[in-house]
C-alpha cells in the first residue's frame, strides 16, 4: 500500500472514495466545504434533520459523480473535540481503512485536517492514518485458497493524505515515514507469531534472523545445540529436550559504530510451541500457543525497524528459541537444572519454561555490559487474567527506567501497569533442594515470574520486564487487527529507543 501526502492546492485526479471527520457540535470544517460544497449542503441538512450528530463511530455517506475528490464521500463522527485523543484517531484511521476494504475503493482520499483537533495535532493524525493504512489493511492469508467473502475485500492500493497548508508537509513526511517504519516492523512480528507451530521452529527463525542480517545493517550470531552445551545454558537445553528440533540463542546487534549510547539489551521469550511438557496445558485454546515467541518476535522485527530508521543507537536483541514438546526426553517436574550463572532450579511445573530460556539469556548479557536491559515475554496467564487485552504488565529494579518506559507506553496506547517486585516475593521461589523453585505457588505468579527473572539480571544493570501475555494477541477482530498476532511491543520499544536519542 501506498501512504501519498497531497497538498490542497496541488491538482489532482479523483479518487474512489474521500474521508471527513467531523465533531460533534461543531460547524463542518471551511476547508471541507470549499473541496466538496454539494456534500457540505448534504451533510448540513443530515445534521439539521438529527440523521447525524457527530458521535463518535457515526458515518453518513453521500455518492454522486458530480463530487469533485471522489464519486463516494463519507463522514466520520469524532466525538466531542475535547474527548479527541491519539487513540481516536487511531480508531478512526482503523475505521477508515476497513470502510474502505468493504467498498472495494482502490484509491481512498482522507482530507487530514479534519481530524485533527483536541489532543490531536496534524502530525498525530498523519501519523495514526499511515500506520493505521497498514495494520488495519492486515490479513494473514497465505494458508488460505482464494474464496468466500473474506477474500473479496480489497485493500486499497493508495491512501492519499489531503492537507490545507503546503508549509506543514515536512513535518507530515516525517511521521508518516516513522509510522510506516513502525507498521512495517509490526506486521513482521505478526506475521511470525501467525506462522503454524510445525512451520515455525528455532531454526526457521534463525533462517529469519540471517536473512535479515544480509539485506540491513544488522549483524547476526547463533549460539546452537553445541555452544549451548559448552556455555551449559541448562535453561534453554532442558526446556527443548523434550522437542525433535534444535534449541537456538539468535543474538542480533545493531549501531555498533555508535559507542556513546551504551547498549540496551532486549531479550525476547521464543517458544516456537507451548504445550506445557509434562505439565501440559488443557485442549481448549492450546492451538494458540504458537504464540508463546511473541516477545522474540518484536525484538527482531524492532532490530529490523531500527535498521530502517538508521537510529544513532547501540541495541543487542536475544532471542532464546525452543519448542516446548513431549515428543523426545521432555523435562520432568523435580528436575534440577543448572543455569548458566550457576544457579540451580528445580522445575515444579513444566508449564512455567518461559523464565527458564528467559533467564539464561538475560545472564548471558552481562558480557555485553549494557547500559539496560529489558525484556518481553508471554510470559503468565495471570498477568492476562489481571490485565486483560488492556494493558502490559511490568516490573524491573530502576525506577527511571520503569517510567520511561511507561512514557512510551501512554504515547503509543501500548500502555504498561507496573507492579510490585518487593523482596518478600522472593520467598515463594526459595529452593528446598535447590537454590530456585521456577514457580511461587497459585498466588502472585506475573510477580513471582519476575522475581524468578530478577536473579539473572546483571548486577547494578537497569532492568525492566514487560509481560505481554494478555496483548500479545487478539481474540477477536477490532480496528487496528485481525484475530490473531496484534505483534505488540515493536511501536513501544521503537518509540522508547527514539526518545533516548532525542
Amino acid at each position: 500500500m501506498d501512504v501519498r501526502l497531497i497538498a490542497a492546492p496541488r491538482k489532482r485526479t479523483p479518487a474512489d472514495l474521500i474521508v471527513f471527520g467531523f465533531f460533534e457540535g461543531s460547524p463542518f470544517l471551511k476547508e471541507s466545504e470549499a473541496l466538496e460544497p454539494d456534500f457540505a449542503k448534504s451533510i448540513r441538512a443530515a445534521l439539521e434533520k438529527k440523521r447525524f450528530s457527530g458521535k463518535f463511530g457515526e458515518t453518513v455517506s453521500v455518492y454522486c459523480d458530480k463530487l469533485h475528490e471522489a464519486p463516494e464521500a463519507v463522514v466520520i463522527g469524532l466525538g466531542k473535540k475535547t474527548n479527541f485523543r491519539t487513540l481516536c484517531v487511531r480508531k478512526s484511521a482503523g475505521t477508515v481503512i476497513q470502510m474502505a476494504q468493504c467498498r472495494k475503493a482502490e484509491q481512498v482520499r482522507v482530507f487530514l485536517d479534519s481530524f485533527s483537533g483536541g489532543e490531536v495535532t496534524l502530525q498525530n493524525a498523519a501519523e495514526a492514518f499511515g500506520e493505521l493504512s497498514h495494520l488495519a489493511a492486515y490479513r494473514f492469508d497465505q494458508y488460505k485458497s482464494q474464496s468466500g467473502d473474506e477474500e473479496k475485500k480489497k485493500t486499497p492500493e493508495t491512501v492519499e493524505l489531503l492537507f490545507s497548508k503546503s508549509a506543514a508537509e515536512s513535518s507530515l513526511k516525517k511521521a508518516v515515514e516513522w509510522a510506516e517504519i513502525v507498521a512495517s516492523g509490526t506486521l513482521m512480528a505478526r506475521n511470525l507469531i501467525n506462522e503454524p507451530g510445525n512451520a515455525m521452529t528455532a531454526s526457521k527463525m534463525v533462517k529469519v534472523a540471517e536473512e535479515l542480517a544480509e539485506e540491513k545493517a544488522v549483524t547476526c550470531k547463533v549460539l546452537e545445540q553445541k555452544e549451548l552445551e559448552e556455555l551449559k545454558m541448562g535453561g534453554i537445553l532442558a526446556v527443548n529436550q523434550g522437542s525433535i528440533h534444535p534449541p537456538a540463542l539468535i543474538i542480533l546487534e545493531y549501531g555498533a559504530r555508535y559507542k556513546k549510547t551504551g547498549i540496551l539489551c532486549l531479550v525476547g521469550k521464543g517458544v516456537t510451541f507451548d504445550t506445557g511438557g509434562i505439565s501440559i496445558k488443557p485442549a481448549k485454546d492450546m492451538e494458540k500457543m504458537k504464540y508463546d515467541m511473541s516477545g522474540s518476535a518484536a525484538v527482531i522485527a524492532t532490530l529490523s525497524a531500527l535498521a530502517d530508521a538508521k537510529l544513532p543507537v547501540h541495541v543487542i536483541g536475544l532471542m532464546p528459541m525452543v519448542e516446548n514438546n513431549v515428543a523426545n526426553n521432555p523435562i520432568r517436574p523435580g528436575d534440577i537444572i543448572r543455569m548458566y550463572n550457576g544457579k540451580t532450579v528445580e522445575v515444579l511445573n513444566t508449564d512455567a519454561e518461559g523464565r527458564l530460556i528467559l533467564a539464561d539469556a538475560l545472564a548471558y548479557t552481562e558480557r555485553y555490559k549494557p547500559r539496560a536491559i529489558i525484556d518481553l515475554a508471554t510470559l503468565t496467564g495471570m498477568c492476562a487474567a489481571t490485565f486483560g487485552d488492556k494493558a502490559i504488565g511490568m516490573l524491573g529494579n530502576d525506577e527511571r527506567l520503569l517510567a520511561r518506559v511507561r512514557k512510551a507506553g501512554e504515547i503509543t496506547g501500548q500502555r504498561c501497569w507496573e507492579l510490585p517486585l518487593w523482596d518478600e516475593y522472593r520467598d515463594q521461589i526459595k529452593g528446598h533442594h535447590s537454590d530456585l523453585l521456577n514457580i511461587g505457588g497459585p498466588y502472585g505468579g506475573t510477580i513471582t515470574a519476575a522475581m524468578f527473572l530478577k536473579e539473572f539480571v546483571p548486577a547494578k544493570t537497569p532492568w525492566v520486564h514487560l509481560d505481554i501475555a494478555g496483548t500479545a494477541w487478539c481474540d477477536s477482530p477490532r480496528y487496528d487487527c485481525v484475530k490473531g498476532a496484534t505483534g505488540v511491543g515493536v511501536k513501544l520499544l521503537m518509540q522508547f529507543i527514539a526518545e533516548s536519542v532525542r
